[in-house]
């Protein structure tokens, strides 16, 4: 609850005290209260070592479960009083935070160290206004265990090479909203938008024999390749960072074109509900320094969105300069796959898993 002088004023009247007995406080010297949503351990307790040296405001934190997609249900239902000032959340949230209008605008006043953020990583809205905070990026790619893989994989069409008979652990359409097929699409002139190359590819993957294990949890497809089941992977940075530490793991995604990452944003997004909105941005502006930035990745493994920032060597993978971004990265709409997931775990398991 804010605290202001006329609120300690009416309740001093209402309990029938004097107001000459109270002790003065000003509006300059009460703090403005900050409710901030963050991710789990490691993340929430990376922003309360950041949130430890800033003091314009005292934060109340809360812990998103269940995805960062089930924090939207939450704020819908309780809209337009929600219960946060400022949450984060991902790329395929920030489509349906802006479709609802949930998102206040952004501006470099506001945001200065907006400034080192890569203007791809920025979400707008049709008016060009800016609408998110970047934090951090990542994202999943295809990485290969050397001591184990046959060959030498060079492109994307080495995927079909016959000596990979059983050597490929690929992952449902559900993992990843599907980007590895988005990926294939990419490399055969297509996109999210165009996917039948991209189905057309997996198709022949799938008939060739070549995929070894489908997997529908990281930890399945981890294990195939840690044990030897399999060779080559499409999974994410944060479940193929620790993979690299027990196998000889190579990520395929700095050698060629045809091999790009996929990437994701996840970020702050100021509540147009909150209350305390200038506040939220200077929390925010303050987590996105150079310094707390690298202070935040220390503990979590994924890419400063501020590019002045240094990342951990972990992430090395996926970590791009501008010209590197546009040969080997691609960031994908994420808020359109997500509406097409439905229909592209039906047509994996139906025209995909049985030629497998």
């Amino acid at each position: 609850m804010e605290i202001t002088r006329r609120g300690i004023l009416e309740r001093a009247a209402a309990l029938g005290v004097a107001a000459t007995s109270l002790p003065f406080v000003s509006e300059a010297q009460a703090k403005e209260q900050l409710t901030v949503m963050d991710f789990g351990s490691p993340y929430v307790d990376a922003s309360k070592k950041i949130s430890a040296k800033w003091d314009k405001a005292d934060i109340t934190w809360g812990v998103q479960s269940g995805g960062a997609m089930t924090i939207l249900g939450v704020i819908k239902a309780k809209w337009p009083n929600p219960p946060y000032d400022m949450i984060i959340n991902w790329s395929p949230g920030f489509a349906s935070i802006l479709k609802e209008g949930w998102a206040e605008t952004v501006t470099l006043a506001d945001v200065p160290n907006l400034v080192d953020v890569p203007e791809r990583f920025l979400t707008k809205d049709d008016k060009g206004n800016i609408k998110t905070i970047p934090r951090s990026i990542d994202g999943s790619y295809f990485a290969v265990r050397t001591d184990r893989c046959p060959i030498e994989i060079k492109t994307v069409e080495d995927l079909l090479n016959p000596k990979l008979k059983g050597q490929i652990c690929w992952p449902v359409a559900s993992q990843y909203l599907n980007a590895p097929t988005v990926m294939l699409a990419l490399a055969r002139g297509g996109n999210e938008f165009k996917m039948d190359p991209g189905w057309q590819f997996l198709q022949e993957l799938a008939k060739s024999g070549n995929i070894g294990r489908v997997f529908a949890s990281t930890v399945e497809g981890t294990n195939s390749v840690s044990t030897g089941e399999t060779s080559i992977i499409y999974a994410s940075n944060g479940a193929l960072s620790p993979l690299s530490q027990r196998v000889p793991l190579k990520a395929l995604t700095k050698g060629e074109p045809s091999m790009k990452a996929a990437l994701y944003v996840e970020g702050w997004v100021v509540l147009t509900a909150s209350k305390q909105k200038k506040a939220a941005m200077d929390f925010a502006n303050f987590t996105l320094s150079k310094e707390n930035s690298e202070l935040f990745h220390q503990e979590v493994t994924s890419v400063p969105a501020n590019q002045t920032a240094k990342a951990s060597p972990k992430v090395a993978p996926i970590q791009f300069t501008t010209e590197e971004l546009d040969k080997f990265g691609y960031v994908p709409d994420w808020g359109y796959m997500s509406t097409q997931l439905d229909a592209w775990v039906k047509k994996f398991e139906q025209d995909i898993l049985p030629k497998i």
